[in-house]
C-alpha cells in the first residue's frame, strides 16, 4: 500500500471542494472584500489534493483557478466570452501547476515543512505568472486581498506583496494540518493554530514607512467619459478632452493654488492629441490655472508609432517632460501574433499596435520633486513602481483608465494594487482616473479620499513626498527567488523514511549460499575467482553465467564443474546482459532453496577473501552491500576523476532516491531469499549497471533492511570494462526519473510496504 498520505477524496467530491474554495477566495476581493476568508479559502483545495498524483492535482488546481479567476475577472465579459475564457484559463493554469507539484511538498506528519513548501510553490508560481506569458498578469494575487489587514500589511515594506501571499498560504496549510491532524494530538493541533495566528499578527511590529519630504497640494481632474449615443471615436476623443479642459479651468483663481494638477489616462486620446486646436486649448487652460499639470495621452509619433504616454506641462502651458508606458496591455494596446489571430474579429477592435517606451524613468516639473508615473496596467506589477522609486521618484502618480469596465469591480480591484504599491515603496500614490476611481493613498496603504465611478469633479488632497527607501525597494523580489530555491530543495529532499524495517529473521547456523558469477571474456581471472570462493569456510556454491565468451571462459569452467559439484555453468547467447545474468542466478537460488545469493564480479575487482565479511553481515541485513565508501572500505588503481565520478553518482542516487547506503552502485552484495522472492515479483527496469541502484531502491522501498560492509575494490588487471557512455546515461536518466516519480507518488520508486512487512 502507498504511504504517501491519506486516501484521495473521490474526484467528484474533490472537484466540488476546489470549486467551492475558488469561490471562497473570490469573496476576499472586491466587490465583496471579505479579506479574512483568504486565510481559509485554500483549505478545500488542500483537502482535495491529499494523495493526488500530478495529473489529478493539475485538474483540481485548474478547477480551483477557473472558479476563482472566472468570478474575479467577470468584468472581462464586457469584451466577450472568448476574452473572459482565455484570460481565466490562462490565469488558472498557474493554480493547475501548483496542484500538480504541490502534493509532493505536502509531507504527512511534517506540517511546518509542508506549509513552507506549499506556500513557497504558490508564491513562486504567482511571481512567474506576473512575468509570463506576454509580460504576465497579476490580477488575483492572494496577497493583494490583504490591503485592509492592518496587522499583516506592514510585511510588504520588507517582502512586497509576495511576503503577504506567502503568509496567507502558510496559514491556510497550518490550519488545514490542524484540522486534519491525528486524533489525540490536540496539543500539536492547537500549536499549529497558535503558529498561524502568530504569523498573521507578528508583522504588526514592523513599522510602515513614513514620508520625509514636504507636503504637496494635488488636484485630480475626473470627468464622465460616457458619450452620447451614436458618437464616433473621433468625436468621443474630442469630447473627453473638452470635458477635462472645462473642469480644469474651474481651478482658475483657486486659493490656494494646488502644487500639481493631474488628468487621467486617456484624457487626450489620438484624435485629441493629434488635433492642433485641441492641444492649444489644453495649453491655454493649464496656463490659465498656472500649475504644473500631468496629462494622460495617446500620442501618434513620427514614423507611424503610437504610444501611451504621460505628458507633463509647465505652469505656463508648455510641454516639458514625457513618460512613455513600457508595459503595454496585450490584446488591449497591441495584439500579439496579429497576423495569425486576424481570424478573431475582436482583435479588430485594436486597430493599432502601440509601441512601448524604452525605459522606466521619473518626470520633473518646476517647483516639484521628481515623481513616477506608472500608467494604469503598469501599477499591477510591483517591479515597475519600485523601478520608479529607485530612479528617484518621491511620490507616484498612477494615470488610470478603467472606463471600459463600467461599474464593475475592476476599478476597486485596481485600487487595491495601488494601495499595496504605496506600502511596498513607502510612497504616497495618487490614482488619477479619467472617470474613476481616483484616490489619494498614504504610505500605510490607507485611502484618505476617493471619488466614485463616472462622477465628474475635482478631487483634492495634500500628500507628502519622501526619499526614504523601504527594504522592498532596496532588495526587490528576493522572496519569490528564495521561494524557488526552497521549492527546489524541498522537492529534492526525499520523502520521510518509512517506519524502520522489520528485523530479519535468524539465518540457519550454516546457510546455503549461491555465488553468482556473470562472465564475458573473463578467461584470465575466472579460475582464481572460483578457487577463492570455494576456499571460504562458509562453503558457498558457485553458478557461473557465461554469455558465450569469445575468449573461451566457459571452456575453463567446464573441467571445474566436472570435478567439483559445488560449481555449475550456465551458458547463454552472446552479450545477453549483466542484469539478466543475475536474474537467472537469483531465480536459480530461489528455486533451489538457497538461503543467500551473492552478486560478485569475475574479474578479481571483488576480493573473494572478503566474502566472509559480507556473509557475516548478512545475518543482520536482508541486503548487504559491499561498500567502498564506508569506514574500512577503499578503492585502488582508480584515478581521482573516476573516484569523484563514482562518488558523485552515488551521492546523486542517494539524494534523488533517499537510499540508506553510501555505495548503491557496488556489485558485491548478498541477498536473503525472502528479499529475492519479493524482487523477482517485478521485472527489472534497468538493463545496464543501473539495475544495481534499482535493486537497492526496491529493497529499501519494500521495507527490507539494507546495510553495508566495507570492501576494497581493485580495478581489473585483465580484460576491458563493460561500462559504456550509454550505460552511464541510462543510469542518470533512470535515477532522475525514479526520483521524480517517488516525489510525485508514483512509479517504481514510490513508497510502498509489501506483504512481508506484515509478517
Amino acid at each position: 500500500m502507498r504511504l504517501s498520505g491519506p486516501s484521495p477524496v473521490p474526484l467528484p467530491a474533490a472537484l466540488a471542494l476546489t470549486v467551492g474554495g475558488g469561490g471562497l477566495l473570490f469573496l476576499a476581493f472586491p466587490p465583496v472584500e471579505l479579506w479574512p476568508l483568504a486565510f481559509v479559502a485554500l483549505i478545500p483545495l488542500l483537502w482535495s489534493l491529499r494523495g493526488a498524483r500530478p495529473g489529478r492535482g493539475a485538474v483540481l488546481g485548474l478547477a480551483f483557478g477557473l472558479a476563482f479567476f472566472g468570478a474575479t475577472l467577470y468584468w472581462i465579459f464586457l469584451f466577450g466570452a472568448l476574452a473572459w475564457f482565455a484570460l481565466t484559463t490562462l490565469s488558472a493554469t498557474s493554480i493547475a501547476l501548483v496542484g500538480a507539484v504541490g502534493p509532493s511538498l505536502l509531507r504527512e506528519g511534517r506540517p511546518i515543512r509542508s506549509a513552507i513548501g506549499f506556500a513557497s510553490l504558490w508564491t513562486a508560481v504567482d511571481w512567474i505568472r506576473g512575468m509570463f506569458p506576454l509580460g504576465g498578469f497579476t490580477w488575483g494575487s492572494v496577497g493583494i486581498s490583504q490591503v485592509d489587514d492592518r496587522t499583516l500589511l506592514p510585511l510588504a515594506t520588507i517582502a512586497g506583496v509576495w511576503g503577504i501571499t506567502l503568509v496567507v498560504v502558510v496559514v491556510n496549510v497550518l490550519l488545514f494540518e490542524a484540522l486534519t491532524g491525528r486524533r489525540g494530538a490536540s496539543v500539536r493541533r492547537a500549536g499549529l493554530g497558535v503558529a498561524a495566528l502568530t504569523l498573521i499578527l507578528a508583522p504588526f511590529a514592523v513599522p510602515f514607512s513614513e514620508p520625509t519630504g514636504d507636503p504637496l497640494d494635488v488636484a485630480v481632474v475626473q470627468v464622465d467619459v460616457r458619450p452620447p449615443p451614436n458618437t464616433s471615436a473621433v468625436q468621443e476623443d474630442l469630447l473627453v478632452a473638452r470635458k477635462n479642459i472645462a473642469l480644469d479651468r474651474t481651478l482658475v483663481g483657486s486659493t490656494p493654488r494646488p502644487d500639481l494638477v493631474l488628468w487621467g489616462e486617456g484624457a487626450l486620446d489620438p484624435a485629441a492629441s493629434g488635433d492642433p486646436a485641441t492641444m492649444v486649448a489644453v495649453q491655454r487652460a493649464i496656463a490659465d490655472v498656472g500649475v504644473p499639470t500631468a496629462v494622460g495621452a495617446v500620442m501618434d509619433d513620427p514614423g507611424g508609432l503610437q504610444r501611451t504616454s504621460e505628458l507633463v506641462f509647465g505652469p505656463e502651458g508648455s510641454r516639458i517632460d514625457r513618460y512613455d508606458k513600457v508595459h503595454l496591455v496585450p490584446f488591449g494596446e497591441y495584439v500579439p501574433w496579429r497576423s495569425r489571430l486576424d481570424w478573431i474579429s475582436a482583435t479588430r477592435q485594436i486597430p493599432v499596435d502601440r509601441t512601448p517606451g524604452s525605459s522606466v524613468h521619473t518626470v520633473d516639473a518646476p517647483g516639484l520633486p521628481p515623481f513616477g508615473t506608472p500608467i494604469c496596467f503598469e501599477n499591477s506589477f510591483p517591479a515597475i513602481p519600485r523601478a520608479f522609486v529607485r530612479d528617484g521618484a518621491t511620490f507616484l502618480v498612477v494615470p488610470v483608465n478603467n472606463a471600459s469596465y463600467g461599474f464593475t469591480a475592476a476599478s476597486d480591484q485596481h485600487l487595491q494594487m495601488s494601495r499595496m504599491r504605496a506600502v511596498e515603496t513607502g510612497r504616497w500614490v495618487v490614482d488619477a482616473a479619467v472617470s474613476g476611481v481616483s484616490a489619494f493613498i498614504d504610505t500605510h496603504g490607507r485611502v484618505l479620499t476617493r471619488s466614485g465611478l463616472f462622477q465628474p469633479g475635482i478631487l483634492r488632497a495634500q500628500i507628502r513626498s519622501s526619499t526614504t527607501t523601504t527594504a522592498y525597494v532596496r532588495w526587490g523580489d528576493w522572496l519569490p527567488i528564495l521561494a524557488i530555491v526552497l521549492v527546489a530543495i524541498l522537492f529534492l529532499i526525499p520523502r520521510r523514511r518509512l517506519p524502520p524495517p522489520a528485523t530479519p529473521e535468524p539465518l540457519p547456523p550454516s546457510p546455503r549460499t549461491l555465488v553468482v558469477l556473470p562472465t564475458f571474456n573473463e578467461r584470465d581471472t575466472i579460475e582464481r575467482v572460483i578457487a577463492g570462493v570455494l576456499e571460504r569456510p562458509e562453503h558457498p556454491d558457485v553458478l557461473v553465467v557465461d554469455d558465450s565468451s569469445p575468449d573461451g571462459t566457459a571452456e575453463l569452467v567446464r573441467p571445474i564443474t566436472a570435478r567439483d559439484g559445488r560449481v555449475r555453468l550456465l551458458e547463454r547467447p552472446p552479450r545477453s546482459g549483466l542484469a539478466s545474468a543475475y536474474l537467472e542466478g537469483f531465480t536459480t537460488a530461489v528455486r533451489e532453496g538457497y538461503d543467500l545469493a551473492v552478486e560478485m564480479d569475475s574479474d578479481l575487482s571483488h576480493d573473494p577473501s572478503e566474502l566472509s565479511r559480507l556473509l557475516d553481515a548478512a545475518r543482520q541485513h536482508d541486503l548487504t552491500v559491499g561498500s567502498r565508501y564506508v569506514a574500512g572500505g577503499s578503492v585502488t588503481n582508480w584515478s581521482r576523476a573516476r573516484v569523484a565520478l563514482s562518488r558523485g553518482a552515488n551521492a546523486y542516487s542517494k539524494v534523488m532516491l533517499g537510499l540508506p547506503i553510501h555505495d548503491a552502485t557496488s556489485g558485491y552484495r548478498v541477498y536473503r531469499r525472502a528479499l529475492l522472492e519479493e524482487l523477482l515479483r517485478t521485472p527489472f527496469a534497468g538493463a545496464g549497471y543501473v539495475f544495481q541502484i534499482e535493486l537497492v531502491m526496491r529493497s529499501d522501498r519494500a521495507g527490507f533492511d539494507v546495510g553495508e560492509a566495507p570492501i576494497t575494490f581493485r580495478e581489473r588487471e585483465h580484460g576491458e570494462s563493460k561500462i559504456s557512455r550509454s550505460i552511464v546515461f541510462e543510469a542518470l536518466w533512470k535515477v532522475t526519473r525514479w526520483g521524480l516519480s517517488a516525489r510525485l507518488g508514483r512509479g517504481p520508486a514510490a513508497w510502498t510496504r509489501p506483504a512481508h512487512q506484515r509478517r
